[in-house]
């Protein structure tokens, strides 16, 4: 790991240890864990930081981008005991997508920015939910809140919690999807994300 990829997690080491979580919706969650079964964790590119840091050491997998940024936030994920699986939707989409199927079907926990890695933001992209279709897997959607917090001039408009913020982390129900027109199964996750933003929100 290089000077910047350490002075990152140090960084986020830093800021995140006096974030006070409230998790919304934690019985949706119950079933997956006790059964140890694989599912898609999804939500929106700006609400990864803070979902990173409560998910750490679980080694769930994340799909992260290919673009020299991905290759930072892979870093820095892999110190926080996550394992990555790099591609999206505009550079090595059909390999990133097998590669999701496999760890999958392996029993993995996968982890989806369901608008990454370019936007447009708050809009699915086809990876989780053609991940979902093919192997039977239910998603998760999650989203996020922070007070304080900092909105980032990105494309994403990433969420930046204060120090000390007090965090809201919503899940949603597992979203079971049956084989069927993409789009459609696209237009029920967008949906869905959009429900559990609002719980969020608080």
């Amino acid at each position: 790991m290089g000077w910047e990829e350490r002075l990152l997690n140090r960084g986020l080491r830093a800021l995140a240890s006096g974030w006070r979580f409230d998790i919304v919706g934690r019985e949706h969650l119950a079933g997956i864990h006790r059964g140890g079964r694989p599912a898609i964790w999804v939500m929106w590119h700006g609400h990864l930081l803070p979902l990173l840091w409560l998910h750490r050491n679980e080694g769930t997998t994340l799909l992260v981008s290919r673009h020299r940024d991905g290759e930072r936030f892979a870093r820095v994920a892999s110190r926080l005991g996550y394992r990555t699986l790099r591609g999206s939707s505009t550079r090595g989409g059909a390999a990133a997508l097998l590669g999701l199927i496999r760890s999958l079907r392996g029993g993995a926990q996968v982890a989806i920015a369901a608008d990454g890695p370019r936007g447009p933001r708050g809009r699915v992209k086809p990876g989780a939910v053609a991940a979902a279709l093919s192997t039977g897997a239910p998603i998760i959607p999650v989203a996020v809140s922070a007070r304080p917090a900092w909105r980032l001039r990105t494309w994403d408009g990433f969420l930046l919690p204060a120090p000390w913020a007090r965090v809201r982390v919503a899940y949603g129900p597992p979203l079971r999807l049956d084989r069927g027109e993409l789009d459609h199964a696209a237009r029920t996750l967008q949906d869905r994300l959009e429900r559990v933003a609002w719980l969020a929100a608080g």
